[in-house]
């Protein structure tokens, strides 16, 4: 069980919510096709975002708020037909990820926050590729354990294997967990707040 938050009232927000916007706006403009750039094609923060950007944020930001923000951004963007049965699942993952980093704020140090993003972005990968596995048709996957172990690892034939997305999504992950955390410590320093520190929780 754990103990309600115990960082202090902070206001080293401004860099992280810089990075939340940015995110946003990127988002945004690559679903409306007025960006491509290839090298941040499989780029996709928003698992950091839900989880590590609800750590960095005071207990008054509701827990909601990120998950809240794609839905608008990609309905906006792409319009409501993009709130299908599957892209509900993707949102309720973000959702419960948000609402996990909610209950552990302020009891988790850099290395903490950084295992709970990866546990997070696996659990999105298994319960995705599991709802692919159900949803496509048998011509796809076979309907059975052999064609749920190809949905999480080689995927569909013709296409870059499932384990490739796994990669991208760690990856993506990590390093927008990591400049979510820098961004609040940067900041904590320049107000002379207290920072996230490496291992040890922070006092209550």
């Amino acid at each position: 069980m754990t103990s309600p938050d115990s960082r202090p009232a902070s206001r080293a927000i401004l860099l992280p919510l810089l990075l939340v916007v940015a995110a946003a706006a990127f988002r945004w403009a690559k679903l409306k096709g007025l960006v491509h750039l290839e090298l941040l094609e499989n780029f996709s923060p928003w698992m950091a975002l839900a989880f590590t950007g609800t750590l960095v944020f005071s207990k008054r930001v509701s827990f909601f708020a990120i998950p809240l923000l794609l839905v608008l951004i990609d309905a906006t963007s792409t319009g409501a037909g993009v709130l299908h049965w599957e892209a509900l699942v993707v949102y309720g993952c973000f959702a419960a990820a948000a609402l996990i980093a909610s209950r552990w704020r302020g009891q988790l140090g850099l290395l903490g926050s950084l295992l709970g993003v990866v546990g997070c972005s696996l659990a999105f990968y298994l319960i995705t590729n599991t709802i692919a596995w159900i949803s496509n048709p048998v011509s796809a996957y076979a309907h059975d354990f052999s064609g749920w172990v190809q949905a999480l690892t080689t995927g569909e034939p013709g296409h870059l294997p499932s384990l490739w997305f796994l990669r991208n999504s760690l990856l993506s992950d990590l390093a927008f967990s990591l400049l979510l955390l820098a961004a609040y410590n940067t900041e904590a320093a320049f107000r002379q707040q207290q920072r996230i520190p490496l291992r040890q929780p922070l006092a209550a």
